[in-house]
């Protein structure tokens, strides 16, 4: 076996251990299970869902958003769910964010199991959260009552009506102290007893102060020596209640010092209270940065639009000897439902050929020269690139141009319906229009059918107006979406940690 066979059979096992690694991560079956469960989902906004986002249940994921449309005022989701979900009557939908910067999914709450499943094709009835816009509205509403609330107090307090209050607030203490005076003196004689009793009670401490004063001494012998043995450890107790008695003298100062300055309209909050023209600006900046928000959001929902799509493919040749397998991995960045730009290395199975001219003289011992002329062809640059642009012209028609295998050239693809769940991709690519020693153009014919959405077997013929370089080709290949791309690298990440 030639080495670049040994290659290709190294490489194509490799792709074959990824293959099983993403299939037991991503829980892929291999085979069809059946016709996905569809139903639509009403929703008042599907700000943030794009086609392909995920549905989940409990967390799970268990399907993805096939299709969204406008109907009125209302966007309506066409969901495709595994085939053993259920769903029961009353159940409902609601977008839901993946963590807090996360992407948004679709959370379906399946209803009370004992009641009675739902049709396919079924309608949900579903809520979107509240948005930053609503949460600055609030917040707006909030400045305006406060703005109301100090305009009151300045309007109640200050000026000659609120001079009036406080002497009238005055005029009131006044009458409750003439009040006071005059029931204590209805109540002379309630007094009187109260002092024969304090009196009588004095007698009585007279009597008992003694036995009290004794007991007081020998508890205070006892604390005595008490504070003695602990003599140290009462210095470090005073000692700390001395300095939080000083932060506390300070702190108030600093308060009474910023109540003085918010009093006084110093400051931001002092002009916030008294200033109307300062909460006016206030209003006009909060008004500016949602409308910030709003630009933003618009931008950011562009480039979340955007789609990434990874492969790995294989291929075997097995016609040609010298060299007899080919791997590419590269992208697919969809930057809308019809245009994509792909990237990819290749590992070209012949390499660029070029030829090179050598003219040898040689000089002979009798003074003669003898000039030889030799060609000589030399094969490098085994690793290619493509990059190329591609677009729908129809929805089963792609048209791709660029660079093939490092060289220019164009491709078209076809998705035939079959009759199987999923169609069938037919694939004509032309290029390497001006290849040396009078080669035709390079062409490659292939047909691609997809197991799974993840995984799929190709077949063809590679360049077959070349007898020399012609061989039949199959293989396969395997295809990340940008979330499974994202879930993937968090496993990753997991693992490392």
């Amino acid at each position: 076996m030639s080495p670049a066979a040994k290659i290709g059979l190294f490489t194509l096992i490799g792709l074959v251990i990824l293959g099983g690694f993403i299939l037991r991560i991503e829980r892929i079956a291999l085979f069809d299970r059946g016709e996905p469960l569809t139903v639509e989902a009403r929703l008042p906004s599907a700000a943030g869902v794009d086609r392909r986002a995920a549905v989940r249940i409990a967390g799970v994921r268990v399907g993805a958003v096939e299709e969204i449309r406008l109907e009125g005022s209302q966007a309506v989701l066409v969901l495709a769910l595994d085939p053993e979900v259920r769903l029961h009557e009353g159940a409902s939908v609601r977008v839901t964010n993946l963590g807090m910067l996360g992407d948004k999914y679709i959370e379906v709450l399946p209803g009370d199991p004992a009641a009675p499943l739902l049709p396919p094709g079924a309608r949900l009835e579903g809520t979107a959260p509240p948005t930053f816009d609503d949460v600055l509205r609030v917040a707006t509403d909030i400045g305006a009552d406060v703005k109301e609330v100090t305009t009151a107090l300045r309007s109640s307090m200050g000026g000659p009506e609120g001079a009036a209050a406080l002497s009238e607030i005055v005029e009131n203490i006044r009458e409750l102290t003439a009040s006071l005076k005059e029931l204590i003196t209805e109540n002379q004689a309630n007094v009187n007893e109260t002092t024969a009793n304090f009196r009588e009670f004095s007698g009585v401490l007279r009597d008992e102060l003694p036995v009290i004063a004794a007991k007081m001494n020998r508890l205070a012998d006892q604390l005595a020596g008490v504070v003695d043995d602990n003599d140290e450890n009462l210095e470090a107790s005073l000692a700390n209640i001395r300095d939080l008695s000083d932060r506390l003298r300070t702190s108030a100062d600093n308060l009474n010092e910023i109540t003085g300055k918010i009093a006084a309209g110093e400051g931001t909050i002092g002009k916030l209270v008294n200033d109307d023209e300062t909460v006016d600006n206030l209003n006009s900046t909060l008004v500016a940065v949602e409308e910030g928000v709003g630009s933003l959001q618009e931008t950011l929902g562009r480039y979340q639009r955007f789609r990434l799509d990874m492969t790995i493919r294989t291929e075997a040749l097995p016609q040609i000897e010298e060299a007899g397998s080919r791997t590419a991995f590269g992208f697919d960045l969809w930057t809308t439902d019809r245009r994509f730009f792909r990237v990819e290395g290749v590992d070209t199975p012949f390499g660029r050929t070029r030829s090179q001219t050598q003219v040898i003289t040689t000089t002979l011992p009798d003074g003669t020269t003898e000039t030889v002329v030799r060609d000589e062809v030399k094969t490098e640059d085994k690793i290619g690139f493509n990059a190329q642009i591609g677009y729908k012209v129809l929805p089963s028609t792609t048209v791709r141009a660029g660079i093939f295998e490092s060289v220019g050239g164009f491709g078209v693809d076809w998705d035939v319906k079959v009759g199987a769940p999923r169609p069938l991709r037919l694939t004509v690519e032309a290029y390497d229009f001006n290849r040396e020693f009078d080669r035709d153009v390079h062409l490659r014919l292939e047909t691609r059918y997809h197991v799974t959405p993840y995984l799929f077997l190709m077949a063809g013929w590679d360049d077959p107006l070349e007898s020399r370089s012609s061989s039949v080709l199959f293989g396969g290949g395997v295809v990340w979406r940008d979330e499974d791309v994202k879930y993937s690298l968090g496993l990753a990440g997991s693992a490392l940690n």
